[in-house]
């Protein structure tokens, strides 16, 4: 199990909803940690003492069947590239979306782990994505990875204050997309 458990994480491990979690940590009945970005990181322990305290049992199980990814650019070239780079990993669901308001449709109804999206494109750039799915308590801890061949140190600047650990300049290599998908995932390869 991982060290530290996102919000969506350590609520399914409580069994209890994202807002009920989020409530309990501000009014300092549940310790936490924060990202630089804000967002929250709970431990396992703390979880099991809060439960033990609060009476109740854990679900004990925080993973998923399969880890969701979604895929964001324009370029159709690129998605499938990244769709044939998955293909040396086992459990997981691809979407991909053409810009990032199709991308944010696909948010309403389906919460990914992972997001792998451009930054220029129509309709919502990449920044405008990331400040949406930030902004939102559903979506502001999923894993982001930056893949753009526009990159200048203002544009890396605002990632990283969007908390965008990964970022991939164009022409994205398949070793580093694989790794970077390992990392914020931990799927393993076949």
């Amino acid at each position: 199990m991982k060290k530290y458990l996102k919000s969506t994480e350590a609520a399914k491990y409580l069994g209890i909803s994202r807002s009920s979690l989020s409530n309990w940590v501000r009014q300092k009945l549940l310790s936490v940690g924060t990202t630089p970005g804000g967002h929250y990181r709970f431990t396992k322990d703390e979880l099991d003492k809060f439960a033990q305290k609060r009476g109740f049992e854990v679900s004990g199980s925080i993973e998923s069947e399969q880890t969701r990814i979604l895929v964001i650019d324009d370029d159709k070239m690129f998605r499938r590239f990244i769709s044939e780079a998955l293909d040396v990993f086992d459990g997981y669901e691809l979407r991909e979306a053409k810009d990032g308001m199709e991308g944010a449709l696909i948010l309403g109804s389906w919460n990914p782990d992972l997001v792998i999206a451009d930054l220029r494109m129509p309709n919502m750039n990449g920044i405008e994505f990331c400040r949406l799915l930030r902004k939102n308590e559903n979506t502001a801890d999923i894993e982001v990875i930056v893949a753009s061949a526009y990159l200048s140190d203002e544009v890396k600047e605002e990632l990283s204050r969007l908390d965008v650990k990964i970022i991939l300049e164009k022409p994205v290599r398949l070793a580093a997309i694989v790794a970077a998908i390992e990392k914020c995932t931990g799927m393993k390869l076949k």
